[in-house]
């Protein structure tokens, strides 16, 4: 995970930032005013279409923006409040996800053609699998926190996220990312363009550790619910359970580390394949 801090030494890198995270921030601005689930908490966000794209794009410089632009988004949207905190976690897990699972996704990614594209049903297979594994990641690290926090069920709210976050982007992401990649890779802005393969994390295992993260993060929200829910005392047709759970708080956890752990497993080398591939 080297890269996310060696990051910082690349100018054009810390603008990328800067540009992932005012897209983010005012497009949230801008539907603030929409549908409000939890006042001062979340509401529909057709901005999350952005956070997977400027990963898959911009790499770490796409994860710092997404988080600092939803931080923004709380600062000038009037919802900052204790959410925030884990929202930035969360909101970086966003963007982080998907460039450090793209090169591990079982042979879906060819290694010849990693291009971050969905022009093949192989490739578009891998977005959406790795899409919802963001979503999912998302959804219970500010789901657990504010669960923990007494602010918003685990169940609810978790769900809600990971659900608005991948309802956002499995339609109109990847035509998005289709269409930027050509003209990012041209100016080039891609961040395998700026960064070299020694500056990024060597990982080990990746294919285990992309099946760690999507246990951690599918793991994370399936077993929270049902904890939320039934095995503590609630009952299903309720649904949200009751905040501050120490039982949830407790059963999350486990997956909240493999969450962790899958990270440092992952790489993200794999897509410096085509450019060292054509240096020769």
């Amino acid at each position: 995970m080297k890269e996310v801090i060696r990051m910082w030494q690349h100018t054009r890198m810390i603008i990328l930032v800067a540009l992932s995270a005012a897209i983010y921030a005012a497009f949230l601005i801008a539907f603030k005013g929409g549908i409000v689930i939890v006042p001062g908490i979340t509401e529909i966000r057709p901005a999350n279409v952005f956070p997977p794209i400027f990963g898959l794009l911009f790499g770490p410089a796409g994860a710092w923006g997404s988080a600092i632009g939803n931080l923004i988004g709380d600062i000038f949207g009037g919802t900052f409040g204790p959410g925030s905190i884990f929202g930035f976690f969360g909101n970086f897990a966003l963007g982080f996800v998907p460039y450090k699972m793209w090169g591990a996704m079982f042979g879906l990614v060819p290694k010849d053609d990693p291009a971050p594209t969905t022009n093949t049903l192989r490739k578009l297979i891998a977005f959406e699998i790795i899409l919802l594994t963001a979503a999912a990641a998302c959804g219970v690290i500010i789901g657990w926190y504010l669960d923990l926090a007494g602010l918003v069920p685990f169940a609810f709210l978790a769900t809600f996220i990971t659900i608005n976050n991948f309802a956002a982007g499995f339609i109109l992401s990847p035509i998005l990312l289709t269409l930027l990649y050509p003209r990012i890779r041209k100016w080039g802005l891609l961040w395998t363009d700026i960064m070299s393969p020694e500056e990024v994390g060597k990982g080990f295992q990746p294919k285990l550790g992309a099946i760690l993260m999507m246990v951690g993060a599918w793991g994370g929200l399936i077993v929270g619910d049902l904890v939320a829910m039934g095995l503590s005392g609630q009952t299903l047709m309720g649904f949200t359970g009751e905040k501050g759970q120490m039982s949830v708080t407790i059963a999350v956890i486990p997956f909240l580390i493999l969450m962790i752990i899958a990270a440092f497993m992952l790489s993200g080398r794999e897509l410096f394949v085509e450019e060292e591939e054509e240096d020769f």
